[in-house]
């Protein structure tokens, strides 16, 4: 099953955000979403897979 996060982000924080998620999710995560409002600020959508299958 696969299981979604959000965060909220500005530009400065996003390379940090990426390296978390990607160390945090390994080989489960799927995929990762950003989304820009009218203010600056990203949502990111952080997908990832909720077992572990080898």
């Amino acid at each position: 099953m696969e299981l979604t996060v959000k965060e909220k982000a500005f530009l400065e924080n996003l390379p940090e955000l990426v390296e978390k998620a990607v160390d945090t999710y390994g080989i489960r995560l799927r995929k990762i979403v950003m989304e820009e409002d009218e203010k600056g600020c990203y949502t990111i959508l952080i997908t990832y897979d909720s077992e572990f299958r080898p």
